[in-house]
């Protein structure tokens, strides 16, 4: 089996892994990471639907990808990591002092229905994406990235529980919605939190200063998962 996983920035973490754990991969496993690119373009109409495929039409993305499937590599699958992470919300949302049900100080309140409008606006085109894949017969997984971890910024500039809500709504909304098309998700292994839900810090990225990505250990926890959810119906 033949797998791709791209995506935004956390194919990073998810590369590091498969280095760490491919002499154990199992046997008719092949896992191929490579990333569409930034994640800040994957609100922007970054492909055309070509019936048969996607035609990559961002400029960035291209030098990655021509088009999804690949010609180059015939997958059997391709894993997403694209749909469930909330940051580009959250930031434009903390930063103004926005919120959902109560105010923060000096901020407004967004509803719930609001909320999810911006939601499923920030990944219509992911979304799109996997609709297009599934009507051409490509099984698509979705891979999570890392929760958020106790010393992002955000957490510092509006209360925890406030921000934490947004996160989790966020989270919540789409997977709801890759149920709705499909996808199957593969997420965040339950020994990877602490009590409260956040990452535990020995998953964290190795430079200081990134609030946000994982390791590589991390990344390889993710594949291992990927490659046995896949391998589960086969041994069922």
């Amino acid at each position: 089996m033949k797998i791709l996983v791209t995506g935004d920035s956390h194919t990073g973490a998810l590369a590091q892994g498969l280095a760490l754990l491919r002499p154990n991969l199992p046997t008719g496993i092949d896992i191929l990471v490579k990333p569409l690119g930034g994640g800040h373009i994957l609100p922007t109409p970054f492909f055309r639907d070509a019936g048969s495929h996607a035609v990559i039409t961002d400029p960035d993305y291209r030098r990655n990808f021509h088009r999804l499937p690949p010609q180059a590599f015939q997958a059997d699958v391709i894993a997403l990591s694209a749909p469930l992470w909330p940051m580009r919300v959250m930031h434009k949302m903390v930063w103004s002092r926005q919120s959902i049900d109560m105010a923060v100080p000096g901020g407004q309140p967004v509803s719930r229905a609001l909320f999810r409008r911006v939601v499923l606006e920030d990944q219509r085109y992911v979304l799109a994406l996997c609709e297009l894949l599934k009507r051409i017969g490509m099984p698509v997984v979705a891979l999570s990235p890392p929760v958020m971890f106790r010393d992002h910024a955000t957490l510092r500039h509006v209360d925890p529980v406030l921000v934490r809500r947004m996160f989790d709504l966020y989270r919540q909304i789409m997977l709801a919605e890759l149920v709705e098309r499909g996808v199957a998700v593969v997420d965040v292994p339950p020994h990877c939190l602490d009590s409260e839900g956040y990452m535990r810090p020995e998953f964290r990225h190795e430079t200081p200063e990134d609030e946000h990505h994982a390791n590589a250990a991390f990344g390889a926890l993710m594949i291992e998962a990927l490659a046995q959810s896949l391998q589960a119906p086969a041994n069922a």
